[in-house]
């Protein structure tokens, strides 16, 4: 949620605020600065990875990243389509109950 930008100490509706809702209000107002500070930080990280890639990612720590062979991905794929036909049988094996209809009395 976004405040007003510009909120006076002694306008009415602030002084006879609840003081719950001016910690809700607080709370909000601390959240919506930490998102700019992310969004400024992120936006220098874009800005930094054309001059200098490899800068960034030591600073974010994404030197390692996970690498598979090409039969790693075979097994993996083989195995999650094991999975799938074993759950279609399943669905095919499951008994349909068939609910009786009531007849209505006039």
């Amino acid at each position: 949620m976004k405040m007003k930008n510009s909120i006076q100490i002694d306008d009415p509706e602030i002084l006879d605020m609840d003081p719950v809702q001016k910690m809700w209000m607080y709370e909000n107002w601390v959240a919506d600065q930490g998102d700019n500070i992310d969004l400024a930080k992120n936006h220098a990280y874009l800005l930094a990875s054309f001059w200098n890639p490899e800068a960034v990612k030591k600073i974010l720590g994404d030197t390692e990243t996970f690498v598979s062979t090409d039969e790693e991905f075979e097994e993996s794929s083989a195995m999650v389509q094991q999975i799938n036909k074993v759950n279609e049988l399943k669905k095919k094996n499951e008994v349909v109950k068939k609910r009786k209809r009531r007849t209505l009395k006039d």
